[in-house]
């Protein structure tokens, strides 16, 4: 077990936040974050249809239409 030299700051500390948060920014700001961030939002054919029917619901949900999910059940035992 470790011990914390500035008590006080629940998990983690500012200073390792901020360290975090500049590195981040500066990955997303390069070239290659761009690239990564242009590649994420590519969806695969067979994933399209579910995602179409996740959209639905959420947007139902959020218009405060009482939506059924349909129950996933496992194999019967």
């Amino acid at each position: 077990m470790t011990t914390n030299s500035k008590p006080g700051h629940g998990e983690g500390d500012p200073e390792s936040a901020k360290r975090f948060n500049e590195a981040e920014t500066r990955f997303v700001d390069s070239a290659r974050g761009k690239q990564k961030v242009r590649d994420g939002a590519k969806v695969r054919p067979e994933h399209e249809a579910e995602l179409a029917q996740a959209e639905r619901l959420g947007k139902a949900r959020a218009r405060g239409a009482e939506v059924a999910l349909p129950l996933k059940r496992g194999p019967k035992r």
